[in-house]
């Protein structure tokens, strides 16, 4: 397994608004894709399709030829691309809390589904690798931590 490095991009509009002591805040107008740089983009979008169901809505190269695919995933866009040229991946370090021990600030993706307990026996049956069973907070939320391609951490959630 290879590390990923994760960029979250979001459009930002031009108009701030005030916030305590003067400073102002961006208005985002929403959550616009989850870009993962990977070792091997085809097998990373396979994975993805495989076992989340995402599809593929886009295929192009950025302007340094490198391939990009375009991913809807749980109404949400993620790209995967190859790594730019001087960058590489590596292996992952050990995961704890759904997190690497040390890594680029994005802990993990979380992936909302019907029942996190179903979805690790259907993950776990096909071999994908498991970095936590599911766990219950008093709150309601149920999740687990699945590592999927590119040392990418997904968490799965299930709200009761």
């Amino acid at each position: 397994m290879t590390q990923a490095k994760v960029c979250i991009i979001s459009p930002i509009d031009t108009q701030f608004h005030s916030l305590e002591g003067g400073l102002r805040s961006v208005h985002v107008e929403s959550l616009d894709h989850i870009h993962i740089y990977s070792a091997d983009p085809e097998e990373s979008a396979r994975f993805f399709e495989r076992h989340f169901e995402a599809k593929s809505v886009l295929r192009n190269s950025n302007v340094n030829g490198d391939i990009r695919i375009f991913l809807s995933l749980g109404g949400q866009i993620v790209v995967i691309g190859a790594f730019p040229a001087g960058l590489g991946a590596e292996l992952p370090p050990p995961a704890a809390d759904g997190a690497y021990s040390h890594g680029f600030g994005v802990a993990h993706i979380g992936l909302r589904v019907a029942s996190v307990s179903e979805a690790v026996s259907e993950l776990s049956a096909a071999g994908v690798r498991m970095l936590s069973q599911p766990m219950s907070e008093e709150s309601g939320l149920t999740y687990a931590y699945v590592a999927v391609p590119d040392g990418v951490v997904v968490e799965l959630t299930e709200y009761a």
